[in-house]
């Protein structure tokens, strides 16, 4: 249960970094830059229905939180092969998003689907790495000690 609660609470927070990178500290960069697809600013900004997390947040929160709830499924599941010691278990498990899910997502949506240049692309991986370091970290620290050190006594 601490999983799957600390899987929702993390990717929340997670949500809050990525806004902040993305859409705010890296708007002019990402989308105020001239090669920037139009694709890319069409869908996020302009096409109807435009993206739930701009007209429907709490929506959008909630599905978030239910996704996250299944990450920290995964991160109970996988915990025992992870390194000990909150912040090391934290950003292997960041690097494990970051690697099964921003990279595919990057190459899959922005680049391929709407054309967006390798150069930003190459900044939103960036980015990519605080949101996931963020949900990593937010998720360990909520899971605490790990099955191994609960299993053994301390002495």
């Amino acid at each position: 249960m601490r999983a799957a609660v600390g899987g929702a609470v993390a990717i929340t927070v997670a949500n809050v970094v990525s806004n902040i990178l993305f859409f705010q500290l890296g708007r002019p960069l990402l989308f105020e830059n001239e090669t920037q697809s139009a694709k890319v600013i069409a869908v996020l900004f302009e096409t109807e229905p435009l993206p739930l997390m701009f007209t429907n947040g709490p929506l959008y929160m909630v599905i978030a939180a239910a996704i996250g709830a299944i990450h920290g499924l995964v991160f109970y599941w996988i915990e025992p092969a992870l390194p000990r010691g909150i912040v090391t278990r934290g950003l292997a498990f960041a690097a494990i998003l970051w690697a099964l899910m921003a990279l595919y997502f990057e190459f899959h949506t922005p680049f391929n689907m709407f054309g967006e240049p390798v150069a930003l692309v190459a900044v939103e991986l960036v980015f990519w790495i605080g949101v996931t370091v963020a949900q990593g970290l937010v998720l360990s620290m909520i899971y605490g000690r790990g099955r191994h050190e609960l299993a053994n006594p301390v002495e």
